[in-house]
């Protein structure tokens, strides 16, 4: 919990573990990383402008320097008490989150990126050439393409490599 001028005022102990990882060899303001108050000044532009529509609501995806990818994302606290006061939210991100991160480190196209996510959820060629309404060629394309820059040979080593260098870290 974050006041006006940014100070903590309150947290749990897991949001302590979060940012003991987040604060490795890292030289933040103050003694909070540069995301936290990446989202809440997010937060405090978007209240100036009146736009507080959900899918707007400032939050940002990082990794640590462990490797594990998280979702920070801030939010205004109303109520007795409350004081103007800014909830800050740590949570291990969920994979869907974080995919599309992954597809664009390998530079891949947003045809490329969607099938490989179908490629991780176990889609065989037929299986994507039907959902996406192309043909089994055109699938093959592009998984020729997605090998080449992801730098593997199989769908098998694809899996693995993106899990591998992405959830183990």
């Amino acid at each position: 919990m974050l006041a006006d001028d940014l100070s903590v005022i309150a947290s749990t102990p897991l949001a302590q573990e979060w940012l003991s990882e987040l604060n490795l060899d890292q030289t933040g303001i103050g003694e909070l990383p540069p995301a936290i108050y990446m989202v809440a000044a997010r937060l405090w532009a978007l209240e100036r402008g009146q736009q507080l529509e959900a899918q707007l609501m400032p939050r940002v995806r990082l990794r640590t320097p462990a490797g594990r990818w998280l979702l920070v994302h801030a939010s205004r606290m109303v109520g007795p008490g409350a004081h103007s006061q800014t909830a800050i939210f740590l949570e291990e991100a969920r994979s869907a989150e974080i995919a599309p991160l992954i597809l664009s480190a390998h530079q891949l196209t947003r045809r490329e990126g969607e099938i490989t996510q179908l490629v991780l959820q176990g889609l065989s060629t037929g299986e994507i050439a039907d959902q996406l309404c192309i043909t089994l060629n055109t699938v093959q394309g592009y998984l020729t393409s997605i090998f080449d820059k992801v730098g593997v040979r199989s769908r098998r080593e694809l899996v693995a490599h993106l899990f591998h260098q992405h959830y183990l870290g």
